[in-house]
């Protein structure tokens, strides 16, 4: 099952005002309303950098976008080229005499490796995150840290409360420990049983959900979620209260896409 946390589904989503992408597991939301999200992000260059290679890693290989990567990031001569449904990518960097064989894999992770190894400046960063995250980037400063402004465009999405990301999406590790206190603080105790707990030392230290009452089984549908008014339309019953993952679903209009998000 894909992940609602944005793997293999990016999703740039918002998360203490920094740019955060997750694994398709971490999910979902919907409302028929325009999302009120923040319209730019900044983020520093090693955010910037940590979102790219959460990016590349969540997702099957983006293979033209990889392509296009290689010479902003290696540099002038670097190409890559070959035949990726075969497994077959020829890398070729202006510090190798010959091209390489790599495998999918391994052309993400010289990407990435690069990247952290000579941090590129903001102008060539905002370039590189225009490309991966499919949306406006921008060099941008924010009092003495460098770094780039991203456009989510979710100020303008609207959730057409289709319900795929409550239905095929894995986010049963997408409850937080904020998730599990609030809902005790709330006394949400209907809320409360379809949680499993893990603890340490009696402390709660994870969660996941949904699962069944009294057992360690996973629920085989999300309990929250009830058709609407409409056959093609859900409701999620808890949506006040609903999982900071199902608040920050989709994120970002690529992990919209990636992720079979029907939203506008």
């Amino acid at each position: 099952m894909v992940t609602r946390e944005m793997n293999p589904g990016f999703r740039i989503a918002r998360r203490h005002g920094i740019l955060k992408c997750f694994s398709n597991n971490q999910l979902h939301f919907h409302r028929n309303l325009p999302m009120t999200t923040t319209d730019r992000l900044f983020l520093t260059v090693d955010q910037a950098v940590d979102a790219i290679q959460r990016d590349l890693e969540q997702y099957p290989i983006q293979w033209h976008l990889v392509a296009s990567l290689v010479p902003i990031v290696f540099g002038d001569g670097a190409y890559v080229t070959g035949y990726p449904t075969k497994g077959t990518i020829w890398l070729k960097t202006p510090d190798q005499k010959t091209p390489i064989l790599v495998d999918d894999k391994q052309i993400r992770q010289r990407i990435i490796h690069r990247l952290k190894a000579a941090p590129p400046t903001s102008a060539k960063l905002s370039e590189i995150c225009t490309r991966v995250f499919q949306t406006s980037a921008i060099a941008a400063q924010q009092g003495a840290l460098s770094g780039v402004s991203i456009e989510t465009g979710m100020d303008r999405f609207d959730c057409l409360q289709c319900g795929r990301c409550c239905r095929s999406l894995d986010y049963r590790d997408g409850c937080s420990l904020e998730d599990y206190r609030r809902w005790q603080r709330l006394g949400r105790t209907d809320i409360l049983r379809w949680v499993g707990v893990i603890n340490e030392c009696g402390q709660a230290v994870a969660c996941r959900i949904w699962m069944v009452p009294g057992t360690n089984r996973f629920a085989d549908a999300c309990p929250w979620l009830k058709r609407g008014d409409r056959p093609d339309r859900y409701v999620c019953t808890i949506h006040d209260v609903r999982p900071s993952i199902c608040r920050q679903y989709p994120g970002s209009r690529k992990h919209a896409r990636l992720t079979g998000c029907m939203g506008v």
